[in-house]
């Protein structure tokens, strides 16, 4: 079952997240979240974006959610995609299950490009995020340094609607009032 994230989710959603922090180099955060951290982070985040979870027998293995891509105005019709997936519960769909219900509240929200930001070394996700139709559109080599090696940065990207808002220019467009 797919639904919206709740305050009461963080715990879960921050031990997913963590075990990545720890174990990988696919978040390059280098400093386990606490509880409190990751709430501030999803009340930051849902203020304006979809945050959604994934629900298995009752347990929630994955989430995925939109954000800012950047701060600047003109970039208001692009949004940034994070997916996690418990490690247990990978090539069982629920990524892209996540994605595609994301995809269409990005739509509603008039987001036409979807950025997604990879660990060059993650093979998996560069194949995961070309199977749901992103394109690749850079690769930054070693931009970051995390468990004592140096990471590149794929960017990939994916059109989900070409819309022209000429509001674009005002400080607060229509659209984007939630």
């Amino acid at each position: 079952m797919i639904r919206r994230v709740k305050d009461e989710d963080a715990k879960r959603l921050v031990e997913i997240y963590n075990y990545y922090i720890r174990e990988t180099e696919i978040t390059l955060e280098l400093k386990e979240l606490t509880l409190n951290e990751y709430l501030d982070r999803i009340h930051q985040i849902t203020a304006f974006y979809p945050w959604l979870v994934y629900e298995k027998d009752n347990e929630i293995v994955g989430f995925a959610y939109l954000d800012k891509f950047n701060p600047r105005k003109g970039y208001l019709t692009t949004a940034d995609l994070s997916i996690y997936v418990d490690y247990r519960f990978f090539r069982m769909g629920i990524g892209e299950e996540l994605y595609q219900e994301l995809e269409k509240l990005g739509l509603s929200l008039g987001i036409c490009k979807i950025i997604s930001l990879i660990n060059a070394n993650n093979k998996k996700s560069i194949s995961f995020h070309k199977h749901i139709g992103f394109k690749k559109s850079a690769t930054i080599k070693n931009i970051a340094y995390k468990h004592g090696k140096w990471v590149g940065l794929t960017i990939m990207e994916k059109s989900i609607q070409t819309i022209v808002f000429p509001e674009l220019n005002k400080d607060e467009p229509s659209y984007r009032n939630m």
